[in-house]
């Protein structure tokens, strides 16, 4: 229970904690669940023990009642050597422990690296002559650092054994076994006492010397207790890392933990999505928008590369009013107010315009807006973002697809049972979509006969072929499949698969890799399916020759242009 509470539980309880941890540290889930395993186990045998040995501990009365003198004389070279020994085995155990944390941490690493360029072996061949052998030179570095650790840490934790050997065997049985043949000789005990005395003496020894018999033990608990300290931190960031949100803010499977959320709201009386006040920032990407008000329909994003659409898709899934907000990265600042300037004739004086705040800028032609860093804040701004609907969904330019997964499982996103009747339904039906996208070539095959069989036949075996496909459970089933096919996938899992297209739906360059016959097709699925009742955004690349007018075609798809320019945003009309 303790180990799937740190694996599982704790580390699902909010949507941010995997994405936190991913980013920040290398140390695996199953490594910080070990650690607390470890923990658990040393304080538990080290209670065992005690607590098994208190009988024996009864016995040393009769012990010190038959010799006392004896006793008082080997007491001091016993807990003198013992507490001697406990000191040097708790240095060597906090430097193997040191050691063994460090080497983990860096096979950690190594693993990561070694399973990205595995599954990138092809991108890497390709990637340039001496790519390999780059590659094969990180490998034998991170491999060389960690055989150091493991040797340095083998070689302390030898070192720590035979001294402790030495100690026992030389110095403290020595002293026990003296002591108990002197009161054989002296005929205050027999024979038959030997081992019960034995064990008496070296329990009340380990009693008393409790924590430096334990520093061994104990230095290794501290160093993964350290660790998980780094996990607690780790989760406390987040927790502390609030959007200074109000709480009728943020949804309620949020708050058990603060997220970085945007305050927005939902009107259901507005069909579509009014931006207010948005001033935000993203590495040299600067945006102001002072108001703009998108009303349902398709609309393509364009702008330069670095001028902040992506950013905007961030800054829209961080509302806190969504089903499923996500954290608003901490390198994406939102701004009270930006810096714009006036252009000036003979460019002479640099005026800010009117209601602005902030520096001066030299600009000729266009009024420029920049972001006073002093002047930002985290989520809490003058941002006002009426959304139509709490259903946004994104579809973002890389894709996710679990591993050793039927394809049918992930696309539901549920585990669905083996004997479910509606599993055939269901990828029918997917199938068919998929299809209806031209998902797969219906390659014309010919009969026994000589003859070509007809088209539905053809297409009854490409539909037969993509169901058996997606109920087979297999090691990384999207990674095979092509660009234009992924895509097709992703479409049609979060938006033709549901039973209505999302009020918002933000596409990023998704339908780049399509050929232009499935193009149209993806096209003219999402205009009958989206077009009419909710805000869809596509982020578009338009190819403009020099001294040419840019311009989106409208392929009877487009019904505006959104345009990222001066670090502005406004429509624009479509071919």
């Amino acid at each position: 229970d303790i180990h799937r509470q740190v694996r599982l539980h704790e580390l699902f309880k909010t949507d941010s904690r995997l994405v936190q941890m991913a980013h920040v540290s290398a140390t695996s889930p199953d490594q910080y669940a070990a650690s607390m395993d470890v923990v658990i186990s040393t304080v538990y045998d080290i209670f065992n023990r005690k607590l098994f040995s208190f009988p024996k501990l009864l016995l040393l009365p009769a012990i010190i009642m038959r010799q006392p003198l004896l006793v008082i004389q080997i007491t001091p070279l016993i807990f003198g050597s013992d507490f001697l020994k406990g000191r040097v085995m708790a240095f060597l155990t906090q430097n193997i422990e040191r050691l063994k944390k460090e080497s983990i941490e860096l096979t950690a690493i190594r693993t990561k690296v070694e399973a990205f360029d595995m599954k990138n072996a092809e991108l890497l061949q390709r990637s340039g002559p001496n790519s390999t052998a780059f590659t094969k030179e990180r490998w034998q570095e991170l491999t060389k650092h960690i055989q150091q650790q493991s040797f340095m840490s083998l070689l302390l934790n030898r070192t720590k054994r035979f001294f402790n050997f030495i100690q026992h065997h030389f110095v403290f049985s020595v002293m026990i076994d003296c002591a108990l043949a002197t009161l054989l000789a002296m005929d205050k005990i027999v024979a038959a006492e030997i081992f019960v005395f034995s064990r008496a003496m070296e329990d009340a020894v380990d009693t008393v010397l409790m924590k430096s018999r334990a520093e061994s033990e104990l230095a290794r608990m501290l160093t993964e207790m350290e660790k998980l300290q780094e996990l607690a931190t780790l989760w406390g960031n987040e927790k502390s890392n609030s959007t200074n949100s109000t709480e009728a803010d943020v949804p309620a499977e949020a708050t058990p933990a603060q997220r970085r959320f945007v305050p927005c709201q939902v009107d259901n009386s507005e069909e579509g999505v009014t931006l207010q006040h948005l001033y935000y920032s993203r590495g040299t990407a600067v945006v102001k928008v002072d108001r703009i008000a998108i009303t349902p329909g398709i609309y393509a994003l364009t702008g330069a590369n670095g001028s902040g659409k992506s950013t905007m898709f961030r800054v829209l899934m961080s509302c806190s009013t969504n089903s499923k907000p996500i954290d608003l990265p901490d390198s994406i600042l939102l701004q009270k107010s930006p810096t714009c300037l006036l252009p000036s004739v003979d460019n002479a004086d640099k005026l800010p315009i009117e209601g602005s705040d902030g520096e001066v800028v030299e600009e000729e032609e266009e009024p420029v807006c920049v972001v006073d860093e002093s002047n930002s804040t985290d989520t809490k701004s003058d941002v006002n973002i009426i959304m139509p609907s709490t259903n946004v969904i994104e579809i973002s330019q890389n894709f996710y697809w679990p591993l050793y997964t039927r394809p049918i499982d992930w696309i539901y996103q549920r585990h669905l049972s083996d004997d479910d009747d509606d599993v055939a339904g269901k990828s029918e039906r997917v199938a068919i979509l998929l299809q209806e996208l031209e998902f797969r070539q219906e390659a014309p095959q010919t009969n026994n006969n000589g003859t070509e069989p007809s088209n539905e036949t053809n297409r009854t075996e490409t539909l037969d072929f993509i169901i058996n496909e997606l109920q087979e459970k297999k090691e990384d089933w999207f990674n095979d499949l092509s660009g234009g096919q992924k895509s097709k996938v992703e479409l049609m899992r979060n938006v033709l698969l549901q039973k209505e297209c999302p009020g918002v739906l933000l596409i990023d360059e998704t339908m780049a890799p399509l050929d232009p016959s499935s193009k149209a097709k993806v096209m003219g699925k999402l205009k009958d399916f989206c077009g009419e009742h909710s805000v869809v955004v596509v982020i578009y690349h338009t190819d403009v020759k020099n001294g040419a007018v840019e311009c989106v075609p409208s392929n009877d798809f487009f019904d505006a242009n959104l345009h990222l320019e001066n670090q502005t945003l406004n429509f624009r009309p479509v071919c």
